[in-house]
């Protein structure tokens, strides 16, 4: 055995026992800075002012690093068998772009309990500190482009405070360091030890390795399990592909050497032949000769020119030129700013020019020129001539043979030499003149309004004009003279030589045998040496690395482990070829390398400065030609650097990637609703969700509380508002919508024009601006008949009564309305005591409504009977009428049923039910808002502000905190309801030719409350006798026929599943955000268009319960492109303003006072 180590020792040179490592003074660190963004929340770089000396050079400059930690990759690299062929490609990448990688991995377990960080970096080196902070900024950019490209969603981020300096300090404190040389095997199987693998001891299948798959994972659980803090520090410097191509080369003919060496033949015999006659001939020619020649040669030239150029012209040019353009900008800005400039101008000039010039020229040259050429040139020939002979005698064999050739050679050789002379002379004279007139009038006039607003976004609308009228006229007038005189000498000189040779020889040859019989034995072996045949097998594996990296390039990789703790380093030396090292073919398989204390300072110095090592290798046939580096191909560095998916620190490694949504860059529309995520790069874009008059529709904002549903909403309101000019109402259940005071451009102080198109307006009493509004009183456009229902049923369905309560409510509603004459169109009041108009008041009032409709008036008196007045006039005086009554009239007309129904325990408690709700609108103060009185406002105008040609604006109408959830949910259902059908109205008087009034939209804050009323406890029968919801086809009609009649709806809830049954559905567009209840999102998928049923898209049922705070999924789905129809994940724009104090709405919009007029106190 030791002989055949001796001999391999002796044909592999690395195999010798080698002398120690010398260690070199080649790097001097200096000034080292740490620098972080201006907030000090990220780093940016390291710099390092160092001296690096190598093959007797000194290199001194500046080392900058950058470094990205690694925050998140989708839990789907997991079972990604391509991890490590994406991590090539990026590596490809890096190397084209000259970018040299590092990699940094870090156990933080104490003092901050991070656990594992995995970064990427770069490293540039350059003379000039600012050259390297540039270079190093490209580089990073090439680094974080090649990750998202290939890693879908991966998200790296830089270095916080905490973890730079604690990599800064460990790499001073960590005394024991170690070098890791040999190439790791790439295993490209799944990662990660997911539970639902196989078992590798019980399975034969292909499947049961994934589990050894793992790479540096099992470095990563090693070293946490001990909690023994570490670095491993991989550096990457590409290597010229000519520098590889010249290793492969000269590997390739030491390849040959040992591989004709591995086997051989041996071969014995034994004859009998007779004696031999050979003869032969030879002959030989030589033959010389020389040549020489010379020629001389002179030439001359001589030139005059004159010449004479006049030129005139004259132009006259009459222009005008108009523009007029506009612009709308969106960009980001953190500024509220509104401005308008106007700017007018007129510029008149005349010009003239007289212009004349006057050119001369002289000049002269002369030439010389030389040549030498030499010549050479060799001839040669050959023949072969040959012949066999035989005879057959009776004695025995003959054979003869002969064989002749010749050869001959020769060559020559010439030189030649030439020169030659020029001389010339030239003379010009150019005289120019020209005239010159020019009148021009320029007009110009702009017009621009901007505002801007929020801190990601500003809006700028410009309008421009200009004219321009010019007159030129233009005469010129040229006279060129010239005259140029040449002189030209030329003189050569050629000299030649050759010389030829000519050598012949040629030979003959002839051979006569005789054979007489005899016989013969022979014998042979082939013998092989295996340490050559391992030799070259090792060789050949070397050369396939090369090949490899000849092809796509390869990089010196230096890795270094620190570790605080001597056993610290001894788990590294064990885990690192545990993790790294493999059964594929390489030349020299991981190993790590224990290093005495002066190379341990050596290495650390290096590794904090992020400088590889400069030892030179002693091995002769290495392929690496440093002792403490490695050249790897790509796929082996991808072993060390491909992401880890290890959960146990900085990066989350668990959770699935966010499913596939559209993004469309070029969305029609002037209004900007947020700004779409890509879910190829997992980022943030800065294009927007834009909407298109087109699109809008009824929207459902939907979601659990808190993650940006009213946002979203308040984004919507705003823009259609402030652009569009709508009529918006917001039903705000709390007092979160008060922000739109301050919201830009609803306001506006200026001279000449003092416009509001902003109200805000309370339920709750001792409010400051509360809403003085008659619940009883018919509003104008709706039928007193139908109102009374509407009532009726929205205040049962607030309070979520029964069917017995609701008719208790409606029954006390038809005896008021019908005593006072309200019900003006049913035969009991035309035929009973108010069946006509009794007194001139009523008259007034029936005469100002067809004075509007220019009818006669002369017929209208006290005492005309109701059945002669038409639907109009019998509406206004129901509005007249129902003016006086109030809720406490209908409180008292419900207590005198308890009489009644004293033995009836049911209905005696469904009685006391509705009290409960209704006399809270009895009392005092609730009384005097929601009662009659002069200044009870009509709620059907709510949202016309400004000026009375252009009504638009938003009105708010808060619940506030300070009131029940009953009577909020009962007085702003009513108050939607009134709004929608008197827009209905409102719709058939602008086709009749009445004015037109603006689109209106409504906004329904806690739409669940609104829609299907609050939990009715112990005053509510609900669930006794008939179930459902009498009140949904209210809501539905609303829905369902909204648009048609420029009503938008938009509700926003937490709770999808307890809305109407067909509101959603009737909602085209869509802003879905975190949901998790399982119901509801059921419910909602299918609004986006997927499955909820089945296996089939159950990643968005998923990713519904993780959609981050802010973010939505946002889906347009009125458009006749089904292109446009799929849903994109967004982060609504929010308008950034400050939440008004309850004195500033109160100095802005002034109060609103409960206290009655003296006129309604005599009247009381």
């Amino acid at each position: 055995m030791a002989k055949i180590i001796d001999r391999l020792s002796e044909k592999i040179p690395w195999l010798q026992k080698a002398a120690a490592l010398h260690v070199p003074d080649d790097l001097r660190v200096g000034e080292i800075d740490l620098s972080f963004t201006p907030n000090r929340e990220q780093m940016e770089y390291l710099c390092f002012h160092v001296q690096e000396r190598e093959g007797g050079q000194v290199y001194e400059g500046y080392r900058v690093v950058r470094l990205l930690q690694l925050k998140y990759i989708s839990l789907e690299a997991r079972r990604d068998a391509g991890l490590l062929q994406k991590m090539r490609t990026i590596l490809r990448g890096l190397y084209g772009s000259n970018v040299d990688l590092v990699y940094l991995a870090a156990g933080i377990f104490d003092q901050p309990r991070i656990g594992i960080v995995q970064c990427y970096g770069v490293s540039a080196f350059c003379p000039n500190k600012d050259e390297a902070i540039r270079r190093s900024a490209q580089m990073l950019m090439a680094l974080k482009a090649g990750m998202v490209g290939a890693y879908r969603q991966i998200r790296l981020e830089p270095l916080t405070p905490t973890i730079a300096q604690w990599v800064a300090n460990a790499f001073t404190q960590m005394r024991f360091a170690l070098v890791t040389v040999g190439h790791p095997d790439p295993r490209e199987n799944a990662r990660g030890g997911d539970a639902s693998l196989r078992d590798p001891l019980t399975s034969g299948q292909p499947g049961a390795q994934q589990y050894s798959m793992q790479q540096n994972e099992l470095l990563f659980r090693g070293m946490s399990g001990l909690g023994e803090e570490f670095m491993l520090l991989v550096m990457a410097s590409h290597v010229n592909l000519a520098d590889i191509t010249t290793m492969l080369s000269g590997l390739l003919e030491d390849t040959s050497v040992y591989a004709s060496r591995q086997t051989g033949a041996r071969a014995a015999s034994f004859g009998i032949s007779l004696p031999a006659i050979l003869t032969g001939g030879l002959a030989e020619n030589a033959s010389h000769s020389y040549n020489t020649n010379q020629s001389t040669g002179l030439t001359e030239g001589q030139s005059t020119t004159d010449g004479v150029a006049n030129a005139e012209g004259q132009a006259h040019t009459v222009g005008h030129a108009s523009t007029r353009g506009w612009a709308h900008t969106v960009g980001v800005s953190e500024t509220d700013t509104t401005g308008t400039s106007v700017t007018q101008g007129t510029a008149v000039s005349h010009g003239t020019a007289h212009t004349e010039g006057t050119a001369v020229t002289d000049g002269s040259s002369h030439t010389e020129s030389s040549s030498t050429a030499v010549s050479h040139s060799d001839s040669s020939g050959y023949g072969v001539n040959g012949g066999v002979g035989g005879s057959i005698a009776p004695a025995g064999v003959g054979l003869s043979a002969n064989v002749g050739g010749n050869a001959s050679w020769g060559s020559s050789d010439g030189i030649t030499n030439s020169s030659g002379s020029a001389d010339s002379s030239m003379h010009s004279v150019t005289s120019s003149q020209a005239d010159t007139v020019s009148d021009s009038t320029t007009q110009s006039q702009s017009s621009t309004n901007s505002q801007s607003h929020s801190t990601t976004q500003s809006e700028a609308w410009t309008t421009s004009g200009s004219e321009t009228d010019s007159v030129a006229d233009t005469a010129s007038s040229s006279t060129t003279k010239s005259h140029a005189d040449s002189h030209s000498t030329a003189t050569s000189d050629t000299k030649g030589s050759g010389i030829g040779q000519v050598i012949g020889r040629g030979f003959s040859s002839g051979m006569s045998v005789g054979v007489a019989p005899s016989f013969s034995l022979s014998n042979s072996y082939q013998w092989q040496d295996d340490p050559n045949i391992l030799l070259t097998e090792i060789m050949r594996t070397q050369r396939k690395l090369l090949d490899i990296a000849s092809r796509e390039g390869a990089f010196y990789t230096d890795v270094y482990g620190l570790a605080r703790s001597e056993q610290g380093a001894q788990a590294l030396m064990g885990l690192i070829p545990e993790a790294f090292h493999g059964t594929e073919d390489v030349v020299a398989g991981v190993q790590t390398r224990s290093l005495n204390e002066e190379e341990q300072a050596y290495i650390s110095l290096h590794a904090r400065a992020f400088t590889p090592s400069t030892r030179v290798e002693t091995i002769p046939e290495a392929m690496s030609g440093y002792a403490d580096s490695t050249l790897l191909t790509m796929l082996q560095l991808a072993a060390y650097t491909a992401p880890g998916t290890f959960e146990q620190g900085s990066a989350l490694t668990i959770q699935e990637e966010t499913p596939a949504f559209a993004f469309y860059p070029e969305m029609a529309g002037d209004l900007t609703l947020g700004r779409q995520w890509s879910t190829e790069t997992g980022q943030l874009t800065d294009v927007f969700l834009r909407l298109d008059p087109q699109r809008h529709f009824h929207t459902a904002f939907v979601g659990d509380t808190g993650f940006g549903k009213s946002i979203a909403a308040e984004r919507m309101a705003y823009e259609t508002t402030r652009f569009w000019h709508y009529r918006t109402i917001v039903l705000d259940f709390g007092q979160g919508w008060r922000k739109a005071l301050r919201w830009p451009g609803l306001i506006y102080r200026e001279p000449g024009r003092n416009e509001e198109h902003i109200d805000i307006r309370q339920l709750y009493p001792a409010s400051p601006r509360p809403l003085r509004w008659n619940i009883l009183q018919v509003p104008q456009r709706i039928d007193p008949a139908r109102y009374r229902s509407m009532i009726a049923e929205l205040f049962a369905n607030a309070g979520r009564m029964g069917p017995r309560q609701l008719g208790f409510m409606r029954r006390a509603l038809t005896e008021i309305y019908t005593q006072a004459g309200v019900l003006t169109s049913d035969p009991k009041v035309q035929r009973g005591e108010m069946g006509s108009l009794l007194n001139f008041a009523e008259v007034n009032v029936v005469r100002q409504v067809r004075s509007v409709r220019s009818l006669p008036m002369d017929d209208v008196a006290v005492g005309t009977v109701l059945e002669r007045l038409d639907p109009q006039d019998l509406q206004a005086l129901a509005v007249y009428r129902s003016a006086t009554l109030s809720v406490v009239n209908w409180v008292e007309r419900l207590r005198s049923y308890q009489k009644e129904f004293e033995r009836d325990q049911a209905s005696r408690t469904s009685l006391e039910g509705v009290l409960l709700r209704l006399e809270q609108f009895a009392e005092e103060t609730m009384a005097r808002q929601y009662g009659p009185g002069r200044s009870a406002e009509p709620v059907e105008d709510l949202g016309l502000l400004g000026n009375p040609e252009d009504r638009w604006g938003i009105t708010v109408i808060e619940g506030g905190a300070e009131m029940d959830e009953y009577p909020k949910a009962a007085l702003l259902s009513l108050l939607s309801s009134i709004l929608y059908f008197d827009a209905v109205a409102r719709r058939r008087e602008a086709l009749d030719g009445y004015r037109a009034f603006p689109k209106m939209q409504i906004f329904f804050e806690e739409a669940n409350k609104v829609l299907t009323g609050v939990s009715g406890g112990a005053a509510s029968d609900q669930n006794a006798g008939e179930g459902g919801n009498p009140v949904s086809h209210i809501f539905q009609t609303m829905w369902r026929d909204g648009r048609k009649y420029g009503v938008y709806l938009h509700l926003m809830a937490q709770t999808v599943s307890e809305l109407p049954s067909g509101i959603l559905s009737s909602c085209a567009n869509l802003f879905v955000f975190q949901t998790k209840d399982a119901k509801d999102r059921d419910m909602i998928l299918p609004h986006l268009g997927r499955s909820e049923k089945g296996l089939v898209n159950t990643e968005y049922k998923r990713y519904l319960a993780r959609i981050p705070r802010t973010y939505a999924i946002a889906k347009l789905g009125y458009s006749a492109d089904v292109h446009e129809l799929e849903p994109v994940l967004i982060r609504p724009m929010m308008v950034e303003c400050d939440e008004p104090s309850e004195q500033e709405i109160i100095q802005e919009l002034g109060r609103v006072s409960l206290r009655p007029t003296v006129e309604e106190i005599l009247r009381s």
